[in-house]
């Protein structure tokens, strides 16, 4: 993932955690807020209690290419930070991605147009 779509400073992690919309779910937490840019930035919170600095890394890995596949499908102009509990480390990457996709849903973040374009059968 580009650093443009990454949330890397301090201030930024603590206003969208403080101020923005949060869900949560099986491991993940999910905070967002809106920005005035013109493309979504993310950022990933793992936690020492998730395990040693090869499993944090591995589920940071995995995060970043989970947000980076569907990134296209996430509204823009958001901040979103995604915060990791200790169980996250056992997920595989499928159970990660359902996971972080449905706080996705829960915080209506898809896009109108391809959500919209999902739901509807072709005639």
């Amino acid at each position: 993932m580009k650093r443009c779509y990454r949330l890397r400073d301090t201030h930024s992690f603590t206003r969208v955690r403080k101020s923005g919309r949060c869900r949560g779910g099986s491991g993940l937490v999910m905070c967002c807020l809106a920005n005035c840019l013109t493309h979504s930035r993310f950022g990933f919170v793992v936690s020492k209690r998730v395990g040693n600095a090869v499993t944090r890394n591995r589920v940071k890995r995995r995060l970043r290419a989970i947000f980076h596949n569907h990134r296209p499908q996430i509204r823009t102009g958001f901040d979103i930070v995604v915060i990791c509990r200790p169980q996250v480390a056992e997920f595989a990457y499928q159970e990660l991605e359902a996971g972080c996709m449905q706080l996705v849903s829960r915080l209506s973040l898809y896009s109108s147009r391809t959500h919209s374009a999902e739901t509807t059968t072709p005639p």
